[in-house]
């Protein structure tokens, strides 16, 4: 090898490196012949590669399937940009697009050209906060298992699918306590510990006493699905002209919290927005002792429905 050769050998070692490090793929077209097949493969990636949570990767697997069908398997910027044109709601677009980065760009590795579509940007919406007489409205409408769904939310900061998912183990202490800590088994959502109010402590075990619940460690409270939750709460709110739904009760609970002069680094916490490392490092500032003292100064705000 002359002097030459072995000086250009040289530099593509180099840049084979350099690439490595960056991660830099080139960018690529593909087809996708076997739509299950792949769909499947890409839910075990996600779910031990990329760290996502079992929820995300249903929602992510739906978006996938779509794009595939539409596009009959073929992957590209053309097939990719038709896709997404066809509907024209901007949430839809966003919904479809994270997930078809995580699957054409980080699973398939076909490069970083679907980078170039980007989310929209929507203007901010004005929350209309209901009062407590709606919300007690609101709530007494609701089915039973419903109405302790919607206490839960309102009264802990918890999010839809962290309630649904919760055992008697999670509440059976004296705190009053929800341990949610270990609902989440992905990396990119957390939950910590919150408290449920009177209210909705009683409305939880009239519900359990109606369907004579079993009460052992590991039975799940609810058998509810989110989307009925979400079509019950879509009824009631028709029936007392406000629209009330699951995330608004999350909105509602930290302004509670705000109104009671609860520091921010505590709502966050009630409602799972603290990193695990901010948790090891700091573990006594959220322990159940403390975050219950600062529950406390909230829980008079949380009661609506009349004694």
């Amino acid at each position: 090898m002359s002097l030459i050769e072995e000086k250009l050998d040289y530099i593509i070692q180099v840049l084979e490196l350099i690439k490595k490090q960056l991660k830099i793929v080139p960018d690529k077209d593909g087809t996708v012949t076997n739509l299950d097949s792949s769909i499947s493969t890409y839910e075990e990636y996600a779910r031990e590669e990329l760290g996502i949570g079992q929820g995300t990767i249903n929602n992510q697997k739906s978006a996938i399937l779509g794009f595939l069908n539409y596009s009959r398997g073929v992957i590209n910027k053309e097939s990719v940009k038709s896709y997404l044109d066809s509907n024209d709601s901007e949430s839809w677009k966003s919904n479809q697009l994270k997930a078809l980065r995580r699957y054409v760009r980080d699973f398939l590795k076909l490069g970083n050209w679907i980078n170039e579509f980007q989310f929209s940007t929507t203007k901010a919406k004005i929350k209309i906060i209901p009062s407590d007489e709606q919300l007690a409205k609101f709530v007494t409408i609701l089915p039973k298992q419903v109405q302790a769904v919607a206490l839960i939310m309102f009264s802990s900061g918890l999010r839809i699918s962290e309630v649904i998912s919760l055992r008697f183990i999670d509440i059976a202490n004296e705190l009053h306590m929800i341990n949610a800590t270990n609902i989440h088994k992905g990396k990119t959502k957390h939950s910590w510990i919150s408290f449920m109010s009177q209210d909705a402590i009683d409305i939880l075990y009239e519900y359990l006493d109606e369907i004579e619940f079993d009460f052992m460690e590991n039975s799940k409270l609810f058998s509810v699905s989110a989307r009925t939750v979400q079509e019950e709460f879509k009824k009631a709110s028709e029936s007392i002209e406000a629209s009330i739904n699951p995330h608004l009760l999350r909105t509602v609970f930290t302004e509670k919290c705000s109104q009671a002069g609860i520091e921010n680094k505590y709502i966050d916490a009630f409602c799972g927005r603290i990193s695990q490392g901010v948790l090891a490092k700091h573990y006594t500032d959220y322990s159940p002792n403390a975050l219950r003292k600062q529950y406390d100064k909230v829980e008079s705000f949380l009661s609506i429905l009349p004694t």
